[in-house]
């Protein structure tokens, strides 16, 4: 009986701090339940509190980085409580045991890295992705600015085409009441001579013929070098004009000239005297950019004559020139043909370029080598490019 009482009150002893030690290292798993419970609340809170705040990259950040500092967190507490909890039941440890655990924590460790791995790879992609949007919307931006800048100038070039429209509209009106005004007064001086009718109505159309001929030239091939249709200037390879104050008593002086003129003044049909574009010396050149890419056949070059010449003389007229077509990619130049304008005959002359060069061009390079004998400046009244536009189909 009495050895029977000793194992009961051993037993019981046992079992009382077989109790304790469980409850101290359940009281010691709350604990570290508790910590990390409460970290993971606050690192909620501050990223929802900072979501509205911060922008995306920065919110992206601070996930990265927290999540680190819980699985460390995760590492330094429960390695404490196992080991608490081992020597609580230090008794209950065996090999087979140890086995397992080992077993146990071999796949944990490869399952916890490799979910750090994915979270991690998560992150830094919606970093980057966050990071490569913000670059395409200022690249959009950057574009959309552009494209605005473009359709600005479109519309202001348009413009500008339309009131060059309504003034040859308004000239050619003009010109046709001229026409008019002069048919009326012929026809009444010939009805004044007593002229047969059958005579009176041959000389009215000879006149209006001829008319038709000064108002029409007799060129009657398409001008791409028009302004009108879209032809430019390429000044970056067109020669300076000519400077108005470095010359007096000569035909640029105030009551011939009124200002000087751009070289696109070659470009449109007005061909008055002192309408002209000047340079310096007897040498230079303008690239014509054509609005469509065409086969160059011709080109035609207008000058006045010395009977409307202000000056009495036209040595300023170009005389020796090359005409080049432009390569549109590399700017290579393809001689089309060398000329000589004779200021002596008529005032529009068209030249003939050569056919067996079947290429098409968007760059005309016209190229003044000599002029008629004027030291100090060359005019060039009006450049026309004939030719035929390419096949877009």
């Amino acid at each position: 009986m009495p050895r029977s009482n000793s194992a009961e009150s051993t037993l019981t002893t046992s079992s009382q701090g077989s109790s304790k030690t469980t409850e101290k290292r359940q009281a010691d798993e709350s604990e570290v339940f508790t910590r990390m419970s409460y970290l993971a609340v606050e690192t909620n809170t501050n990223a929802s509190s900072s979501s509205g705040s911060l922008p995306p990259q920065k919110s992206v950040l601070r996930t990265v980085f927290n999540i680190p500092c819980l699985l460390i967190m995760a590492f330094v507490f429960l390695p404490r409580a196992f080991i608490k909890a081992c020597i609580s039941r230090k008794n209950l440890i065996t090999l087979q045991n140890g086995k397992k655990f080992f077993k146990i924590l071999l796949l944990l460790v490869p399952i916890i890295y490799a979910g750090i791995y994915c979270v991690g790879s998560l992150s830094s992609r919606r970093l980057a992705e966050g990071l490569a949007s913000q670059e395409t919307t200022e690249l959009h931006e950057t574009e959309l600015k552009s494209l605005w800048q473009s359709h600005t100038l479109l519309e202001e070039k348009v413009h500008e085409i339309e009131h060059i429209k309504e003034q040859m509209q308004h000239l050619r009106a003009e010109i046709n009441g001229v026409m008019e005004g002069i048919l009326h007064s012929v026809q009444e001086i010939l009805e004044e001579s007593d002229i047969p009718g059958e005579n009176r109505d041959q000389v009215l159309e000879m006149i209006n013929v001829a008319f038709k001929k000064v108002y029409e030239d007799h060129v009657q091939m398409p001008d791409w070098a028009q302004k009108s249709i879209g032809a430019t200037i390429d000044t970056d390879r067109t020669s300076k004009s000519f400077e108005l104050g470095r010359t007096e008593g000569c035909c640029f002086g105030s009551w011939f000239f009124s200002s000087a003129n751009p070289p696109d003044t070659i470009l449109q049909p007005d061909v008055h005297p002192g309408n002209c574009w000047a340079f310096q010396g007897s040498q230079g050149q303008v690239v014509i950019k054509l609005p469509e890419k065409i086969y160059p056949t011709a080109v035609t070059l207008q000058h006045i004559s010395k009977a409307i010449s202000p000056s009495g003389d036209v040595t300023s007229a170009p005389k020796d020139f090359a005409v080049c077509g432009l390569d549109e990619e590399t700017g290579k130049e393809t001689l089309l043909g060398t000329f000589m304008y004779d200021s002596g005959k008529e005032t529009i002359q068209t030249f003939q370029l050569k056919s067996e060069l079947s290429k098409f061009f968007v760059y005309i390079k016209f190229n003044v080598l000599s002029n008629w004998g004027n030291p100090e400046y060359t005019c060039v009244y009006r450049v026309r490019v004939h030719g035929k536009m390419t096949d877009k189909s």
